[in-house]
């Protein structure tokens, strides 16, 4: 089956036939070194055959261009290529499942393309600490911001827990970057300061799917 470009379609991070999520990074050095990085993964993606399972591949880069991150949905866990972690200089990959979404209410209908994607990793010490560790970080900001979260250009948050129960994904979709940086810098920042920081601001570079494949719709609430 080949690949095919579905540009300006973003991958549906909450696709409920996606069972595990392949998330690597590899670290880049300027812009046109994120730019050759970013363009060799699509490549390398469109000249292999597609593996069975594999739902869709997305290529992101960061805003200050010092990393990609390749987002691989699968329709079973099993299916996934082993993979080492780190797998080489400067390349990290994990296996991931999706745990919650949260949504923003702000944005009116027809919901925008997302355009900023802020993704941060935090180390856990297992499965069950990583879903408590979220579930009272997500009851927090609800005490203190409420739980509308009707905040400007936020379209979605979308919390994963690695495999092994090691680290946690949050990978969230906003309208622009602007209201994004905003909100961390709010909300977040003084709240993830001991967690390690508050991640990466990632661009959409490139989507794939399998050629016959139709995008799901993407949910509002």
């Amino acid at each position: 089956m080949s690949y095919v470009s579905a540009d300006p379609v973003r991958a549906v991070l909450d696709d409920p036939r996606s069972a595990a999520v392949l998330v690597t990074t590899v670290a880049t050095r300027g812009p046109d070194h994120t730019r050759r990085t970013a363009e060799q993964a699509v490549a390398d993606a469109r000249r292999a055959p597609w593996p069975p399972g594999l739902l869709s591949l997305t290529v992101y880069t960061s805003g200050d261009d010092d990393s990609v991150l390749t987002y691989a949905q699968w329709d079973a866990e099993d299916l996934i290529p082993a993979t080492g972690s780190p797998d080489g200089a400067g390349t990290v990959s994990r296996v991931f499942r999706h745990y919650r979404t949260v949504r923003g209410t702000a944005v009116a209908e027809p919901v925008p393309v997302p355009e900023s994607f802020p993704a941060a990793f935090f180390p856990a010490e297992d499965e069950q600490a990583a879903r408590a560790w979220l579930d009272g970080l997500l009851a927090g900001e609800e005490r203190t911001e409420g739980d509308d979260r009707a905040y400007p250009g936020a379209l979605a948050a979308h919390l994963h827990i690695a495999v092994d129960g090691g680290q946690v994904l949050s990978f969230s979709e906003w309208v622009a970057e602007e209201p994004a940086v905003a909100h961390i810098e709010a909300v977040w920042a003084p709240v993830l300061k001991d967690f390690g920081g508050t991640g990466t601001l990632y661009r959409h570079h490139r989507t794939l799917l399998p050629a016959d494949a139709t995008p799901p719709t993407r949910r509002t609430r």
